[in-house]
């Protein structure tokens, strides 16, 4: 694999503690925001919501606890894996995060990648069309893959 390759399987190494996200007044729609820092420099906002109460609800089958992050412009990689990281800690039922993309935009799906998160797939919305992006918890992958294990009869 080379440098620019990224492991769609494998979750990022952790980031140092010069890191952190702080909660900020979310933006309409929203129910959590964070501000995040690498060593007190700004790294972008995230915002986060529900898939459930926002425009990706017929995007696909949400569960109710699936959450949409929406990155600032500014937003480094490393921002949205630690929020990332911090949305699954207090939710241990969340099974999945979810990123919409413009559709194929190269560099921003590059950057959700880098934070951890994989392309499902490409979706129209009313007014645009998205590429979804997911990251899931170990559990839920390691359950995707037992599909011998699902009762047929």
């Amino acid at each position: 694999m080379s440098a620019d390759e990224v492991d769609l399987l494998k979750w990022p190494a952790s980031l140092p503690a010069c890191w952190s996200a702080d909660p900020v007044l979310p933006a309409a729609g929203f129910a959590e925001a964070f501000a995040v820092t690498e060593a007190g420099e700004p790294r972008g906002v995230v915002q986060v919501g529900f898939v459930v109460r926002g425009e990706l609800d017929a995007a696909y089958p949400a569960s109710v606890r699936d959450r949409v992050l929406q990155p600032s412009a500014d937003a480094a990689a490393e921002a949205l894996q630690l929020v990332s990281e911090k949305v699954m800690a207090a939710d241990r039922q969340c099974r999945r995060l979810v990123i919409a993309t413009a559709e194929g935009d190269v560099a921003e799906i590059a950057r959700a990648e880098r934070a951890g998160y994989r392309y499902v797939v490409d979706v129209d919305l009313p007014d645009r069309s998205v590429s979804l992006m997911a990251a899931e918890p170990a559990w839920v992958l390691e359950e995707s893959r037992r599909i011998d294990d699902v009762p047929t009869r």
